[in-house]
């Protein structure tokens, strides 16, 4: 059965303090770039722990460092097992005629 899985990287606690003010359009192009390496550490962990055979779609990188695969469970558990990545799936969307 295939599922939509949902993957970020797993953040570290910190105190939270205000961030400095910056430019919006390079606060912008740093979350493409970081969504661009993050779905690239996302693929090399798929392939190297050999289950993009049971992966059938993975998202274009965006803005936010966050990917989406439509995937089999046990590609979720794998991710969900990674120190680096915060892996959940969406709730199941089921209509009735």
């Amino acid at each position: 059965m295939w599922i939509e899985a949902i993957v970020m990287p797993r953040e570290e606690r910190t105190s939270s303090r205000r961030a400095p003010r910056r430019d919006r359009r390079a606060i912008h192009q740093a979350g493409c770039e970081e969504s661009l390496q993050f779905r690239a550490d996302v693929l090399d962990y798929l392939q190297h722990h050999k289950l993009m055979s049971s992966v059938k779609w993975v998202s274009d990188p965006g803005c936010l460092p966050l990917v989406t695969l439509l995937c089999q469970q046990k590609v979720l558990e794998q991710l969900r097992r990674a120190p680096q990545f915060e892996a959940g799936h969406s709730a199941p969307l089921e209509l009735s005629a």
